[in-house]
């Protein structure tokens, strides 16, 4: 049906997260219930992940990001197609959490993408992300070729064998070679199959290091929505992975996996305890300081890039950027449940402590899977989902996610006077940056050893 004002609707493409790993855009967990109430086309794809999808040798026969590439054609799809369902060619949103906000990201970098979308809403994810990014993709397939049994370091031999090995035991395989890199999956889930640069090809998805292009201002200038969720380090316990006596062990593990420090044990067993000594105020963590501990995580794994993107696109954007950090809690929200199921025990315990990665989404789709049954929203929820539902869609028809009703106006992003829009039980608008004494912490970090990527 025409929209409210006739004429096609505005589109909205959700690309799903899963940290280039694994996911779906599946209606089971991608629900359009809401979102479709408010007068737009809603379209969520799916795209290989993993080695199937982020595979590369850097050269032309297998040069990477099949995934991303995937992508591309649903938004080509888009373009041919939508107005066979009431949608507007020429007024497409594109939007995605986690690895589906860093997909996004990388839509804004790539020459293929240009024109293929208008509007861009980056949740809980960027290039920047250490997990988003492989330097050394052809390291990552000579793991896994010589874990099915292929030693060769010859690309051509190598890519013959891969194609001859059925696509479970590739999965299997790469499962495996996780497993054995076990430092990189503690260090902030490290990935072995993400985007990289295309050194070879005919059409290169990704031309340089996103970092580069993005001190360039090499990126499409369209208006942007991004933030992130105030409390993502959640994720690890809701995953068991926070083991203190792990951590007390090894304090190199706190290093990002992106900082050019020298591999030199001592070096980073130093920094790693200058960076635990920051966060928790102790050299030892224990279960009393994890509530600390989770703002590491959710700095090296999310706020770092966050802010870093958020400068590099208000030093060169010409288009408004909406920037926001979600803070509300609800009993109905995946950390809840998966808290409460108690992975390990002790993790119930954190309950309410603050909004994890992905717990906005159930505000957005109605999401019904055997391990997050769909539960009625509260009537606080319905009061907050009507808000964050309407500022999506909104920005979606017309770039500006204000609307009559929203309580505090929300202010374009500036580089010399920053702001943010705090989403909790009240949303208010925040004069400054998220989390400045963390993000100052890592500025001088990273100004003294300098990104590696």
């Amino acid at each position: 049906e025409p929209g409210e004002e006739g004429g096609n609707k505005a589109v909205m493409v959700w690309i799903h997260g899963g940290g280039f790993s694994g996911g779906s855009g599946s209606t089971e967990i991608y629900g359009p219930d809401f979102l479709i109430e408010e007068d737009i086309v809603l379209v969520t794809i799916n795209y290989r992940c993993g080695a199937l999808g982020f595979l590369s040798l850097e050269n032309n026969k297998l040069p990477g990001n099949l995934g991303l590439k995937d992508q591309i054609l649903a938004l080509q799809w888009v373009q041919d197609n939508i107005t066979n369902f009431g949608g507007d060619p020429n007024n497409v949103t594109i939007f995605g959490e986690s690895a589906g906000g860093a997909s996004v990201h990388y839509h804004l970098l790539s020459p293929l993408s240009k024109g293929l979308f208008h509007k861009a809403i980056l949740q809980s994810g960027t290039t920047l992300c250490q997990w988003a990014f492989q330097p050394k993709p052809r390291d990552k397939a000579l793991l896994l070729a010589r874990e099915l049994g292929c030693d060769s370091q010859d690309s051509d031999t190598i890519l013959e064998f891969l194609m001859g090995v059925p696509a479970i035991d590739l999965v299997k395989a790469e499962d495996m070679v996780v497993l054995r890199t076990e430092k990189e999956i503690i260090q902030k889930s490290g990935r072995l199959f993400t985007p990289c640069v295309e050194r070879n090809g005919s059409h290169p998805f990704l031309t340089d290091y996103p970092r580069k292009l993005m001190d360039r201002g090499e990126f499409h200038k369209v208006p942007i929505i991004m933030g992130i969720n105030d409390k993502e380090g959640i994720l690890s316990l809701t995953r068991g992975a926070v083991h203190c006596d792990q951590v007390n062990s090894d304090l190199s593990l706190m290093v990002p996996v992106n900082l050019a420090i020298t591999p030199d044990r001592n070096e980073e067993s130093r920094l790693g305890k200058e960076i635990l000594q920051f966060y928790i105020n102790s050299e030892s963590l224990t279960w009393d300081t994890v509530p600390q501990y989770l703002d590491l995580l959710t700095d090296v794994g999310f706020a770092i890039a966050q802010e870093n993107s958020r400068q590099y696109f208000l030093k060169h954007q010409t288009c408004p950027v909406f920037n926001y950090q979600f803070t509300y809690c609800s009993p109905r929200a995946l950390s809840s449940f998966m808290l409460r199921k108690g992975t390990p025990n002790k993790a119930a315990q954190f309950t309410g402590l603050g909004a994890s990665h992905g717990d906005e989404l159930i505000h957005l789709f109605k999401t019904n899977m055997p391990e997050l049954p769909f539960t009625p929203p509260t009537e606080d929820d319905q009061i907050f989902m009507r808000k964050l539902l309407k500022a999506w869609t909104v920005f979606a028809k017309t770039g500006n996610p204000n609307f009559e009703g929203l309580a505090s106006s929300w202010e374009p992003d500036d580089i010399n006077n920053p702001c943010y829009l705090e989403m909790g039980a009240i949303w208010q608008c925040v004069k400054g940056v998220s989390f400045t004494e963390r993000m100052t912490f890592w500025e001088k970090i990273y100004e003294k050893y300098s990104y590696l990527y």
